[in-house]
């Protein structure tokens, strides 16, 4: 799969997203910033990203509201939860209700990028079986 790669960011804590933003530019991803599930609902549907970060919880919702969020989009998108630290229960719980993964700083480029790549395939993949149901 060689295709550009469109990215959501859910946030308000910029000092944590920065640093993320940063990484996913130098990985030739487009990203867009907003600050509730609201925003990123209306947006969803106009700018057609693959991949959703979202924090913990934002200002109208949690990181599960996102999952739900990205499933009800159509075609469903791949949810990555933002840490601030490494955090195995929370890793697992994420995972366990939905998420396609869950990082933490420092965002070095060859572990994001293989997340990202992976997240953007499984978008991909919902895609194309969304186009080929439509097709038949």
């Amino acid at each position: 799969m060689n295709q550009h790669i469109c990215a959501l960011l859910i946030h308000d804590q910029e000092e944590l997203f920065e640093p993320l933003r940063r990484t996913l530019s130098d990985l030739s991803v487009e990203t867009y910033s907003v600050a509730t599930c609201q925003q990123a609902k209306h947006l969803i549907s106009h700018w057609k990203p693959q991949i959703i970060f979202t924090e913990k919880s934002v200002a109208d919702g949690s990181w599960m509201n996102v999952i739900n969020l990205a499933e009800a989009a159509d075609p469903p998108l791949s949810v990555i939860v933002v840490g601030t630290i490494p955090d195995t229960q929370l890793y697992l719980s994420t995972m366990e209700r939905g998420a396609f993964d869950f990082v933490a700083p420092p965002f070095e480029h060859e572990p994001l990028n293989f997340v990202l790549r992976s997240a953007a395939l499984n978008a991909h993949r919902h895609r194309e079986t969304l186009s080929h149901a439509l097709a038949v």
